[in-house]
């Protein structure tokens, strides 16, 4: 439902009825800071719910204005206005200067970049790390817990620097015909249909591997020539297509919940302990982390609806949770698209809680539900 000017929120102070508690304060109470306020007052909404639509649709009509005046054509570009980033120190080179990043293009593989989302929060080094990787041809791997958003960086990547990207998921039953290709009969003739990695290869797409400590390390030895910068031979194919060199920007990006050397926590069933000679052919291997609460607080704003003070509440049980999963007491730790998702029910239900309870407590054991239990009820009440 769409709210109107009569939708307004109670002062603490004063009982007047307003949109947006700052300019109050400012005009009526000079001598009480928008800080001082929420500390006395916690639970008070500092916006109407009108306030809040006019603020998201001015902020959706300077997002598409910025959007549309840097779009930026083939060649290079400075990274921190490719991505958005202003010219803080961290997305600048050592010396203070803008680090220029190459744009590519697509060509008739436009369809194939992936979708911008401007409501996606970088973690600079790991973007400074997988740009290094992409610029100069280093066979990058990402691992991390589920959730963290690895692959979510690579296709933010490639969409803002036009790359076409080929996202192929790897499990236990991936065979090396599910990568290279394999014969098969059309109109009775027998032909060789080339799998996404030589396509990958043949067309100059970033290949992104995911979940690659899933499959199995005998299928993943297809790979190993790849990772070294060497020509993918199909012995099965017609001779066009018998040895494939890798065009100019061809790329190969690797993600996975391990480093390879097995689960050590027990949570990523069917991952296995990986060749070392396999794994030694990437160049980069980023770990990737849960972002800084600052940062997951943004997200939480802007992607679940919340007021700051409730994305930070979010982020202090999500943090409380994480620190419980690594002191073992419970088995399951709670992703940025879990809390996502709690965060959108907990504003449609009005309630945080309940927000939390559908999108992961329901999930967990009898056990973990009582710890987990507890840190809701102590956070978010």
């Amino acid at each position: 439902m769409t709210a109107t000017a009569a939708d307004t929120i109670d002062c603490q102070l004063c009982g007047a009825k307003v949109h947006a508690m700052k300019i109050h304060l400012r005009d009526s109470h000079p001598e009480v800071t928008l800080e001082q306020y929420q500390e006395a007052h916690p639970s008070a909404p500092i916006h109407s719910p009108y306030a809040l639509e006019r603020i998201r649709e001015a902020t959706a009509a300077k997002e598409a204005a910025v959007s549309a005046s840097t779009e930026f054509a083939a060649g290079k570009a400075p990274l921190h206005e490719v991505f958005k980033l202003g010219a803080v120190k961290g997305a600048m080179s050592a010396r203070g200067t803008a680090i220029m990043i190459n744009i590519l293009d697509a060509g008739e593989f436009t369809n194939m970049v992936p979708k911008k989302d401007d409501g996606y929060v970088y973690d600079i080094p790991n973007l400074k790390d997988v740009l290094l990787a992409l610029e100069v041809d280093i066979p990058c791997y990402i691992w991390g817990h589920a959730g963290t958003g690895k692959t979510t960086l690579v296709e933010q990547v490639c969409a803002r620097t036009n790359r076409p990207m080929l996202r192929v998921q790897h499990t236990v039953n991936t065979e090396e015909s599910h990568i290279i290709g394999a014969k098969t009969v059309r109109d009775g003739q027998v032909l060789f249909d080339l799998g996404p990695l030589a396509l990958a290869m043949k067309h100059g797409w970033t290949y992104v591997a995911d979940e690659y400590d899933f499959a199995q390390p005998s299928v993943l030895s297809v790979y190993q020539p790849v990772l070294e910068g060497k020509a993918l031979v199909i012995k099965e194919a017609d001779h066009e297509n018998m040895v494939i060199e890798p065009h100019p920007n061809f790329r190969f990006v690797a993600t996975g919940n391990t480093n390879g050397t097995g689960d050590e926590t027990g949570l990523y069933v069917g991952t296995s302990v990986q060749n070392e000679a396999n794994y030694d052919r990437f160049g980069m291997v980023i770990h990737k982390k849960y972002m800084p609460e600052e940062e997951e607080a943004k997200i939480l704003q802007f992607q679940g609806g919340l007021e700051l003070e409730d994305a930070k509440r979010m982020v202090t049980f999500a943090t409380k949770v994480r620190e419980a999963y690594d002191a073992r007491k419970i088995s399951k730790p709670i992703s940025p698209r879990t809390l996502i998702f709690a965060s959108v029910i907990g504003v449609c239900r009005g309630n945080l809680r309940a927000g939390v309870e559908r999108s992961f407590m329901s999930k967990l054991t009898s056990i973990d539900y009582k710890v987990v239990e507890e840190l809701a009820q102590r956070v978010l009440g």
